[in-house]
């Protein structure tokens, strides 16, 4: 089915070269890429929060790490030793220190569904089990596909299929929907960003997930609102576009159709989820009194 869906989306997509030589692999590589991110300044403007991170908004470190190409110590310290603006990666590579050392300390405890014996839970979560629900089977299966209706959703499974990567805020909002709407187990999540991920490092990876569904060692409620967060973090469209050739031919032009395309345009499939639960309050009260002004004026 995996092969099938890379092959039926084959002629839509981007031209992935980019992503390719970035990617190489090796230790040649890995210093090339330490020289150029950091060396060369960009590590100090890259705007690393954004849907998409192509070129050098993200430093793509993560794959030479989970591979063993690079040393922690060594990236740290050529950040250290080129000052403030490159304290985030010290940052981030400290979070990667942690979820290492977390995973140590729970040992196969890492695996649970209800998480780890870090720090105690107020509530259980009720998960579903994708292979046993029959509607959560339908969901998880829309989920994989980048089926969901969501399109920053959907561009982030393409992205993760085709090329092996895709940002942080893309795989948050991913989460965000399986474990936050759909109540899908967690557990399911990791193993598919494991099986998909180039750079998949298990500690980093079963720990970020546990830690976003809430049953990590920071068990707080992280609930993406996937709409809002396409509109602050891919405002132009530029990230759902290049993935979602289809949703850029529909659109025609309507910037507001890369958003909402589910509102705006008649091909364009429902979301699997009620997508008012994907708006900031602020958005959706925004968006609702703009739709009745449009339809004042319409009936005049």
């Amino acid at each position: 089915a995996i092969a099938h869906i890379c092959i039926e989306n084959e002629n839509d997509s981007p031209n992935t070269n980019e992503t390719d030589e970035v990617n190489r692999g090796g230790e040649t590589h890995a210093l090339k890429r330490l020289n150029h991110f950091i060396g060369n300044g960009h590590a100090v403007v890259a705007d690393r929060s954004l849907a998409d991170v192509s070129g050098d908004n993200s430093s793509k470190f993560s794959s030479h790490l989970a591979l063993g190409t690079i040393s922690p110590r060594l990236i740290y310290k050529t950040a250290h030793d080129a000052g403030d603006g490159c304290k985030w990666l010290i940052s981030h590579l400290e979070m990667r220190d942690f979820f290492l050392y977390n995973s140590f300390a729970s040992g196969s405890k890492l695996f649970c569904r209800d998480g780890m014996p870090v720090a105690k839970k107020k509530n259980k979560i009720e998960w579903y089990n994708p292979g046993k629900n029959q509607d959560k089977v339908k969901q998880w299966t829309q989920w994989v596909e980048g089926q969901t209706g969501l399109p920053l959703v959907d561009a982030g499974q393409t992205e993760m299929m085709k090329t092996g990567y895709c940002s942080n805020r893309a795989r948050q909002n991913m989460a965000s929907v399986l474990t936050k709407d759909l109540l899908i187990d967690w557990r399911a999540g990791a193993e598919w960003f494991q099986f998909c991920l180039d750079d998949h490092c298990v500690s980093a990876n079963w720990g970020n997930w546990a830690y976003f569904s809430g049953v990590g060692s920071d068990p707080k409620s992280r609930h993406f609102r996937t709409v809002s967060q396409a509109m602050r973090y891919d405002p132009d469209g530029q990230y759902v576009t290049k993935w979602l050739p289809k949703l850029q031919k529909l659109c025609d032009g309507e910037k507001d159709a890369l958003f909402r395309p589910w509102d705006l345009l008649d091909n364009w499939p429902t979301p699997i989820i009620d997508p008012k639960t994907q708006y900031t309050w602020q958005d959706l009260q925004r968006f609702q009194e703009l739709s009745q002004t449009t339809a004042t004026m319409n009936t005049h």
